[in-house]
């Protein structure tokens, strides 16, 4: 049985989409006959791409001959928005002949799997690591995001909100046209709740995600004075709303100290994040882009991971934080909250709720009630059971069973 995946590549980028791609489409391998083929963004800005075609060779997958016709779009610019119709029935075009049983997309964000299954007739199936925002989501998410910096960063507000609601249209209308759409999957109930097309099945990947069990033997009872925020530094993932949080803690007489890791993507918010630490005197220390060994002492040691993020489908971060046993408290947007509420160790907070997220943290910080829950059986057995083997045979199980039909 053979299988094509479509997606942007096996390298990961320490995103949560990329991460589940790089290990579950290698594991795929124990069930199918692997094909890949690259969507446009892996030739856009790559000066490795013949490296990362020979490494993924080495994996046992194989590698189509035309797939030297679809370096042409390397000449694109990056978008956050999808290219224009052409430009994908062009891409469609330039793929001359895919003779397997299944095309899957494992990380959709793109429609090139959708044009490539239209065209040549073979079932299709797709997963999604972020919810089809609406666009209340798009704005109050965006919105919340920002502050306490909403009024120098209204250019980017306008820009992000309108741009994700857009994108997320597009993604939808692009599903709406698929021909021979097999199913539909998510990494989370509420990822999943935010599709409203019926013209296929739907599956809530269970576990959506995994950590490495490599994770656990970092973890010491002989915990430090700080907290900690770490994912990639843009403010759709907290990194603004956690300087405020740590900002109002101060204010109230709680000094609390603060390591911060990852990297920025816009010099704009940069600026901002060392600007904010200077000129309210607050103890957050900027520890960059750690390799993984050192961001796992680090994390390990942190009294508690405070991460309000308004953009997660999952959320690898909070499942790392809890397997590395530091608790955490997050803000409860759907996707999230149907993936921890359970876990004793995880505090929701109401979405934009800043003075809430305070309260929270502080209590924490006074009491160590979720630091002792770390511990607790619930948590052990979600981590246990949050490996990426459990999610490959996920995968694979669906779509055996949509073949089958």
């Amino acid at each position: 049985m053979k299988i094509t995946v479509v997606t942007s590549g096996l390298r990961s980028n320490y995103s949560g989409g990329s991460v589940h791609v790089n290990n579950v489409v290698r594991r795929l391998t124990k069930y199918f006959e692997v094909e890949f083929i690259p969507s446009i963004s892996f030739f856009i800005n790559n000066d490795r791409i013949n490296e990362e075609i020979e490494n993924i060779k080495k994996l046992g997958i194989k590698i189509p001959d035309f797939i030297s016709f679809l370096s042409k779009f390397s000449n694109l610019k990056p978008s956050f928005l999808p290219y224009s119709l052409s430009v994908y029935n062009e891409y469609a075009e330039r793929v001359k002949k895919v003779d397997s049983d299944f095309i899957y997309d494992p990380d959709y964000t793109t429609p090139e799997s959708i044009f490539i299954s239209n065209k040549v007739g073979i079932p299709l199936g797709l997963t999604l690591h972020e919810p089809l925002y609406s666009f209340s989501q798009s704005i109050f998410y965006t919105y919340y995001t920002l502050r306490p910096f909403f009024l120098q960063s209204l250019d980017y507000f306008l820009k992000r909100s309108i741009g994700l609601y857009l994108l997320t249209r597009s993604k939808a209308n692009y599903i709406s046209k698929s021909r021979y759409l097999s199913f539909i999957a998510a990494v989370s109930k509420g990822t999943l709740d935010s599709v409203k097309i019926k013209n296929s099945e739907k599956y809530i990947l269970y576990p959506g995600n995994g950590v490495d069990k490599e994770l656990l033997q970092y973890r010491t009872t002989k915990k430090e004075d700080y907290v900690i925020f770490w994912t990639t530094l843009i403010p759709p993932k907290g990194i603004l709303n956690f300087l405020y949080i740590i900002n109002l803690l101060k204010k109230r007489g709680i000094s609390v100290r603060a390591k911060v890791s990852g990297k920025f993507i816009y010099d704009k918010f940069k600026r901002l994040f060392f600007n904010y630490i200077r000129d309210n005197g607050l103890d957050v220390e900027y520890l960059g882009f750690l390799d993984r060994k050192e961001l796992y002492v680090t994390v390990s040691k942190a009294k508690l991971l405070i991460y309000p993020s308004l953009a997660d489908g999952f959320s690898i971060t909070i499942l790392e934080s809890l397997a590395l046993g530091t608790p955490v408290i997050a803000y409860s947007i759907p996707t999230v909250h149907s993936v921890f509420k359970d876990i004793p160790a995880v505090k929701f907070v109401k979405e934009g709720d800043i003075r809430k997220f305070v309260d929270e943290v502080e209590n924490e910080l006074k009491t160590g009630n979720l630091q002792e829950a770390i511990y607790d059986k619930r948590v052990n057995s979600f981590i246990e059971f949050h490996n990426w083997d459990n999610v490959a045979e996920n995968v694979a199980k669906i779509i055996k069973c949509s073949l089958n039909k």
